[in-house]
């Protein structure tokens, strides 16, 4: 089962997260977006808590899985008459529309028209959203994952209210210094990772948790005394770090 959403982040490491989550397990995760990750845990009947303080997201997904015939109808309405132009143009001030359905739509929309892969950027050509991805979209089914709107302004704030869980999963992705995102253009729907702060709350949570990242450097002296496992871009264990992909650091 595919997410309604593109990727923007690829994980090749989902199959090795699958060998260290027991059977049946409650899961929350944060920095909740395209659901990639939650969608394929949850196949696994696992129960999942999709944490987002980012109300354009929630929003999107609340939307979708309370409506989705009347969603789906509009979404193919309004591929029939926006010209990619028109598209770019909603790229700039979509969030300012004042309607919460139209505003999913055009969430929906311009990130999966988007050569990135994003709602606020990217080149726009809707011919990147298929018959077979709108086909998919009506067939869509998901269990036991739930949309949870952390109302907070800073998102490691949710580990707060993760309650009672088996895990606390954060598929976080790119490891960059803030210094280097300055001046990058950023809609309101992405999420800023602050990585010295996520490991400042994380490594003293009494639950069990495991990040999900891009390989960097940094990452091995910044999660000394952790448990990190290496994945190559197959998703197999990777024996070196030259052959390493992505990184999966516990605690446990």
């Amino acid at each position: 089962m595919k997410s309604p959403l593109k990727k923007n982040i690829p994980f090749s490491s989902l199959a090795q997260v699958k060998k260290i989550i027991k059977p049946k397990s409650k899961i929350s995760s944060l920095f909740f977006y395209t659901g990639e990750l939650e969608f394929q845990l949850s196949r696994l009947e696992h129960t999942l808590i999709a944490h987002t303080n980012n109300r354009f997201i929630f929003e999107f997904w609340q939307t979708f899985l309370t409506e989705p015939d009347r969603f789906i109808d509009c979404v193919e309405n309004m591929l029939s008459f926006l010209s990619d132009y028109e598209l770019t143009i909603f790229q700039r001030n979509w969030f300012q529309n004042n309607d919460p359905f139209a505003r999913s739509v055009l969430f929906f929309l311009l990130h999966n028209s988007s050569s990135i892969s994003q709602v606020s950027c990217g080149d726009v050509n809707k011919n990147r959203i298929t018959p077979i991805m709108l086909s998919r979209l009506r067939s869509f089914k998901v269990e036991k994952l739930f949309p949870f709107f952390d109302n907070c302004s800073n998102v490691l704030d949710g580990l707060s209210t993760v309650g009672d869980v088996d895990y606390v999963i954060l598929p976080i992705g790119n490891y960059s210094l803030n210094l280097f995102e300055a001046g990058k253009n950023k809609g309101p729907e992405m999420y800023t990772f602050r990585h010295k702060e996520i490991c400042d709350r994380i490594k003293d949570l009494d639950k069990k948790w495991f990040l999900l990242y891009k390989n960097h450097p940094a990452l091995f002296t910044m999660y000394a005394g952790f448990n990190i496992t290496m994945v190559d871009k197959y998703g197999r264990l990777a024996s070196t770090k030259d052959a390493c992909e992505e990184l999966i650091i516990a605690n446990f």
